[in-house]
């Protein structure tokens, strides 16, 4: 229940698909493509929506996140391409790219992966001195990093995957499958999470006025705030994931929705003279 504090609504419960529509993220979620399938190839696109925790103020979409899967020819793994476009308020876009192959197993674990990152200035205009890019590789029960020809290892205790990778994941996670873990996450292809854990794969439908019901799995850990994956019941296609202040909603529409919003962003800065 959202509480009154200095003229001002504190949002006070968790971002749920129910509380982000209450808040404008979105009013409907998209229809899933007949032929869907999660162990397929597809490719679902979501915006990146912040809550700064009041319901008046402070809520936008300020980023894209698209994920891509193509089955490679043994079935055994696949290839998985992420791109994430975040809108600062200054006008600078900070854009990642992530061209990884993976086992299609119950982690979506990374064997490979190359790595990009790259800025823009409030001027369009890209900062070379602040692009870089990574080569990784599982080894050994190893995450080996190579950058500018130096490597460097960091030791895993456990089956690893990523973030993003797991929202590839959850969709092929059976209902009845019990737990999943512990496993070292690896957030945004850069920083370890270990002790992490699915605890919830059932299928708990919990109602919603969006689109109707939705399953949840839920994700612990430490280092990281819990995950919430919200999926569509018989598709099994992801539809919003929830952690902390951060959701991630599927939305066909999310590149215009940011477009828009740098355009405005970028619009006051020239008129302010810092473009």
């Amino acid at each position: 229940m959202a509480r009154k504090q200095s003229a001002r609504t504190i949002v006070g419960e968790p971002l749920a698909p129910a509380v982000l529509a209450r808040l404008g993220a979105f009013e409907e979620l998209p229809e899933t493509p007949p032929d869907f399938d999660p162990a397929g190839s597809w490719v679902n696109k979501y915006l990146i929506f912040v809550c700064h925790g009041y319901v008046e103020r402070g809520n936008e979409g300020v980023g894209v996140l698209r994920l891509e899967r193509k089955p490679d020819e043994s079935a055994s793994g696949f290839v998985f391409t992420a791109r994430q476009r975040i809108v600062q308020n200054t006008g600078h876009v900070h854009e990642v790219e992530v061209l990884a192959r993976c086992r299609a197993d119950r982690l979506a674990t990374p064997l490979t992966w190359r790595f990009l990152s790259r800025f823009e200035d409030p001027g369009g205009r890209k900062i070379s001195g602040l692009a870089g890019e990574e080569q990784g590789e599982l080894r050994d029960g190893k995450i080996v990093v190579t950058r500018d020809g130096a490597e460097r290892v960091r030791p895993l205790h456990g089956p690893v995957t990523s973030d993003w990778g797991l929202m590839e994941a959850v969709q092929r996670l059976a209902a009845g499958s019990g737990s999943v873990g512990p496993f070292v996450m690896l957030q945004a292809f850069t920083t370890l999470r270990a002790g992490q854990r699915i605890v919830d794969v059932r299928e708990e439908r919990v109602a919603e006025p969006i689109n109707g019901p939705l399953l949840r799995i839920t994700q612990i850990g430490f280092g990281a705030l819990p995950y919430d994956y919200w999926l569509f019941p018989d598709s099994r296609r992801l539809a919003v994931v929830a952690t902390g202040p951060r959701a991630y909603i599927l939305n066909d529409r999310a590149d215009e929705i940011v477009n828009r919003r740098l355009a405005a962003i970028r619009a006051r800065a020239r008129e302010r003279g810092d473009g």
